[in-house]
């Protein structure tokens, strides 16, 4: 409980620095909002040993211990406090580093019966079952700093293939539509999607429905975007 009370504090502190307190309630709270839930088939996969011919960055999965003795600096201290609370939950963590600084993370709950009770809220938000095998990816973050170096694809590829060598058959996942660079990821990664959901979050109320995606007016809305998507490219 201590932890997460430090780490919503620490969330605002860095809202407040950042100077855009628009986006504590951007994230918790909009209307209609689309959501295109994906599944990746981790059998197909082709083994792959060398994610990044960049030997500056190194890929690893974060452990407790790691962050319990101090071994790793997070540029964003609100992701440290995260990590510590989401690996006592029994959550795994991949993350990218350079030198002894985590750059980006990305967070992965892979299906245990343990666990089996507790859903995690995209998964109801997205209406994905889950079940043996099988994995839930999100929340992934590149520092500021470090973005447009093509870091996200293969730090996803990492966790990827990190699951299928421990004989997980398919991962999860999801991306706001308005969101180019996750759409565009997604993609290039050769996700599957699934059918999409309208989202709206007041706070801690969420309703989620099914996108008809035969309407006219949606099927115009998703040429716009993806023209505009490769014109920005």
């Amino acid at each position: 409980m201590l932890t997460k009370i430090k780490l919503v504090f620490s969330r605002i502190r860095e809202i407040l620095a950042e100077g855009n307190l628009w986006n504590l309630f951007h994230t918790r709270m909009f209307r209609n909002k689309i959501a295109t839930p994906v599944e990746m088939d981790l059998t197909t996969l082709p083994p792959q040993t060398n994610i990044t011919q960049d030997i500056e960055y190194k890929f690893i999965e974060l452990k407790l211990p790691d962050l319990q003795s101090d071994k790793l600096e997070f540029p964003i201290s609100s992701r440290r406090l995260k990590a510590m609370q989401n690996l006592k939950k029994g959550w795994r963590s991949f993350a990218v580093i350079k030198d002894n600084t985590v750059v980006g993370d990305v967070w992965c709950i892979p299906f245990r019966r343990e666990l089996a009770n507790y859903i995690h809220p995209d998964l109801k938000m997205l209406g994905i079952h889950w079940g043996e095998g099988e994995a839930y990816a999100f929340d992934m973050l590149i520092h500021p700093t470090y973005r447009g170096k093509n870091l996200t694809a293969p730090l996803h590829k990492y966790l990827q293939l990190t699951l299928k060598n421990e004989g997980y058959k398919k991962v999860y996942g999801y991306y706001w539509n308005d969101n180019l660079p996750a759409l565009w990821m997604h993609r290039m990664l050769k996700f599957h999607e699934l059918q999409k959901r309208r989202v709206s979050l007041y706070f801690f109320i969420m309703h989620s429905s099914l996108v008809d995606q035969t309407a006219s007016h949606f099927q115009d809305s998703k040429e716009d975007s993806s023209k505009k998507s490769i014109e920005e490219k």
